[in-house]
């Protein structure tokens, strides 16, 4: 042998979409809705997150500056980003969804 190990690429083939970080192919069971689920409830849900995600920063904040809680100021800068990146993402959202609603109101029918 020439020192090197022979691999079977064949052998972990079962676990080709696991990754450690949880990245890889997204199957139909990640967007399973709940059959009882209705418009009001999966919009009020979904508030309620933007919500709390934009509260966050703050929250760490309070905590990194009292000093109560194991909190670095990169954790709250991480927090301010992703807290951008949602109210970004809910603004664009709700003008994609009023542009819609203009465009049904046009149809002549």
């Amino acid at each position: 042998m020439n020192g090197f190990n022979l691999v079977n690429f064949n052998s972990n083939i079962s676990g080709v979409n696991q990754t450690p970080m949880g990245y890889g192919r997204i199957s139909n069971d990640d967007f399973a809705v709940e059959k009882n689920t209705n418009f009001k409830q999966v919009m009020g849900d979904m508030l309620s997150d933007i919500n709390n995600q934009m509260n966050k920063p703050d929250d760490l904040l309070v905590q990194a500056a009292s000093g109560t809680g194991n909190v670095d100021v990169h954790d709250v800068m991480v927090a301010m980003s992703q807290a951008e990146i949602t109210l970004s993402v809910a603004t664009t959202a709700v003008t994609k969804v009023i542009q819609a609603y203009d465009k049904i109101a046009q149809i002549q029918v």
